[in-house]
């Protein structure tokens, strides 16, 4: 089971018909790439379509939160986006304007859109620290986007009735 999850993956809300969008930004793209790829399995597991799949890269993690709103401007039929970046805190506050940036940005994209926008931008010392969350084993934070998307698909097609 994921860190601190209520659920093993076994255990996430089944969602087929969901269209999703991966993204992710290319600065420590070996981490960032594990979470994506572990987060498309974990998709694929809840049997989500290969094609109802689509990963995007962008530069860097303040390069997201547009990315977001321009997919979900694109597709109006995309139901959620995951997104992955890693942030390396330096000696100057750089690292916290950026996730701040992020965070903000993904509150905005989320409330004009009604749609999820699920944030695994990570702030880490070191590399070692995001290469703790994104290996092979249950910190992965593929898992916990997977989580917090099918939980909210769930929930939204509750809502619908």
């Amino acid at each position: 089971m994921g860190a601190g999850l209520p659920k093993t993956p076994e255990q996430f809300h089944k969602i087929p018909h969901a269209r999703l969008a991966i993204i992710g930004s290319s600065w420590h793209s070996d981490c960032v790439d594990a979470m994506i790829n572990r987060a498309q399995n974990e998709l694929l597991a809840l049997d989500v379509k290969p094609e109802n799949i689509a990963i995007h890269k962008v530069p860097g993690s303040l390069e997201l939160p547009l990315a977001a709103r321009l997919l979900f401007e694109a597709d109006p039929e995309l139901d959620a986006i995951l997104a992955f970046g890693v942030v390396l805190k330096g000696i100057t506050s750089h690292d916290e304007m950026v996730l701040h940036g992020v965070f903000e940005g993904f509150m905005d994209v989320t409330e004009r859109f009604g749609k999820p926008v699920i944030n695994e931008v990570i702030g880490v010392d070191s590399v070692e620290d995001a290469q703790k969350r994104s290996g092979d084993n249950h910190m992965n934070k593929g898992v916990e986007a997977v989580y917090a998307t099918s939980e909210l698909l769930h929930w939204v097609n509750q809502l619908k009735g």
